[in-house]
């Protein structure tokens, strides 16, 4: 019988420091606690089967288990939770897929004998739930034969699937499944989820992802990406004193919106106030004046045709936001060049998006010697593509990469969206989303964006803590929504205080897992 997911909940859930490593940087990880005798290969072994059995007799109490194992540790982490879960009282049966048994140590005498794959289809036919040991972090293009053959019958099957550190046929480090991939229900990442498993289409193949933790000591040194999760950015979060006012919850100025582009100026103010922003000037058109005044009340409208109003609503704000809806006519990069020599002179950062990075097509390097200190671009793979002059496929093939490029060329930290949207800054580590989903696929999510984080630097946030926390709770905004299509911005705008209390109030520990992530929402197809 299925369970249901591990949560009970359908919001991701992490402990303190959640790595994100990449294949590589995990066989190092596995190397440096083994040789260093921090932790023997074995004591690992048997840690991460137990792990994996304790996931699945959670998720999948009754139903015979099969085990696809593998010739790697896959394999034999499989056998172990095989092995566990005989001991446990379960039925349990077991298939050799790869070209030599995992060592037979393993299975402690406990006598389950290791089937042929020949007897593949039979015995697919008698499981409940199968766990998945074929195949590891060492996965580089497209499976072959037979391991192809045995990923194709168990997804055939139709019988849940259990993946022992990620699908078989998962790219752990670029999330590519370029061949055949084993499409689990849930996956059970040993020690911290790999860096692959949180991008598409792998991220489509791993059902629930869950990490366990099984004894490897912390990292020598920082690696090169965590996951953005409920308890750091609890910690990002600004607090409010009680006795608060308006003029210590942060002013922004939010540049947005030519005529006809309205829109873009509400969500954004909207998000900003819904975000904690204590006073915000919308700085646009005069012919919005009405439409922003009337949507959005609490905010004060400025002409950007008053010269000395605009001068003057950068220099009053603690940050300013530019971008949305700011079209690309005439005049609008000498605009934005004000804008930014304005907040420079103030001492105000500065968040750039979507038309407001477009002034700058082909010229990083003019829009570098151009922002203030602490600012933040939040570019999507178009925009950077078009900022930096690159083919638009090269951005997408290594988004991670052209993020790091993106803030090394700018100095200054990038928000690159995307499935997942990462955030940049210098030599840091990557800070990867954790939230969202297909929910955010609609116009205007991007100008909410803007917005919040906005907020957070007129708060007086670091620009990567402000990026990492509007992501987070813009994402969880999403999630609240019942299904994923057919949302618009405004409800992610609306929903922001009830995600920043769910932030606010969830423990920081996911115990007994590392990190919890619910399956993505979508399309049964990857």
């Amino acid at each position: 019988m299925n369970e249901g997911p591990l949560t009970g909940d359908t919001q991701p859930v992490g402990g303190h420091v959640i790595w994100l490593p990449t294949a590589a940087e995990m066989a190092e990880l596995d190397r440096r606690a083994t040789e260093s005798g921090a932790i023997p290969e074995r004591a690992l072994i048997e840690s991460a089967g137990r792990e994996i059995a304790h996931a699945v007799q959670r998720r999948f109490p009754t139903g015979r288990v099969l085990v696809l194992a593998g010739s790697g540790h896959n394999g034999a982490d499989a056998l172990v939770a095989a092995r566990t879960l005989i001991a446990w009282g379960r039925d349990v049966g077991a298939v050799r897929c790869g070209s030599s048994p995992p060592e037979p140590e393993v299975l402690g005498g406990w006598g389950l004998q290791l089937q042929e794959a020949d007897l593949l289809e039979a015995r697919l036919a008698e499981a409940g739930v199968v766990l998945d040991g074929v195949l590891g972090t060492g996965v580089r293009g497209a499976v072959r034969e037979p391991a192809a053959a045995i990923i194709r019958a168990a997804n055939a099957a139709g019988r849940p699937i259990v993946a022992v550190d990620g699908p078989s046929g998962a790219d752990f480090t670029t999330g590519a499944v370029e061949g055949e991939g084993i499409r689990a229900e849930l996956t059970v990442s040993l020690g911290w989820p790999k860096l692959g498993l949180l991008r598409f289409p792998a991220r489509a193949y791993c059902g629930e992802l869950v990490a366990v933790e099984i004894g490897f000591p912390p990292p020598e040194s920082p690696l090169g990406a965590r996951a953005i999760t409920d308890g750091w950015v609890a910690k990002m979060l600004v607090p409010r004193p009680a006795d608060a006012h308006k003029g210590r919850a942060g002013y922004l100025a939010i540049v947005a919106g030519q005529e006809g582009m309205a829109g873009a100026s509400v969500l954004a103010a909207r998000a900003a106030i819904r975000g904690g922003a204590g006073i915000v000037r919308v700085v646009g058109d005069p012919a919005n004046r009405e439409i922003v005044q009337k949507s959005v009340p609490e905010a004060i409208f400025v002409s950007w045709e008053d010269e000395a109003a605009v001068a003057d609503a950068v220099s009053w704000a603690h940050a300013v936001a530019l971008g949305p809806g700011l079209g690309v006519e005439t005049g609008r990069r000498e605009l934005v060049a004000s804008i930014l020599r304005w907040a420079c002179e103030a001492g105000r950062p500065a968040l750039v998006d979507a038309d407001g990075l477009n002034a700058w097509a082909g010229e990083a390097a003019e829009l570098a010697g151009s922002l203030p200190e602490g600012s933040l671009v939040t570019p999507h793979p178009g925009e950077l593509s078009r900022l930096l002059g690159q083919p638009m496929g090269t951005v997408l093939e290594d988004p991670m990469g052209a993020a790091r490029g993106a803030a090394e060329i700018l100095g200054c930290t990038v928000l690159l969206k995307g499935a997942p949207s990462v955030v940049a800054e210098g030599n840091e580590p990557l800070r990867v989303a954790t939230t969202g989903d297909v929910a955010l696929a609609t116009g205007g999510v991007g100008d909410v964006l803007t917005g919040l984080a906005g907020a957070y630097l007129a708060a007086g946030m670091r620009a990567p803590d402000a990026a990492a926390a509007a992501l987070h709770l813009s994402g969880h905004a999403a999630l609240m929504a019942p299904e994923p299509v057919g949302h618009a911005a405004g409800d992610l705008a609306d929903r922001l205080p009830l995600a920043r209390a769910r932030v606010e109030a969830t423990s920081p520990v996911a115990y007994p897992y590392l990190f919890v992530l619910p399956a993505a929402r979508g399309s049964a197809e990857p």
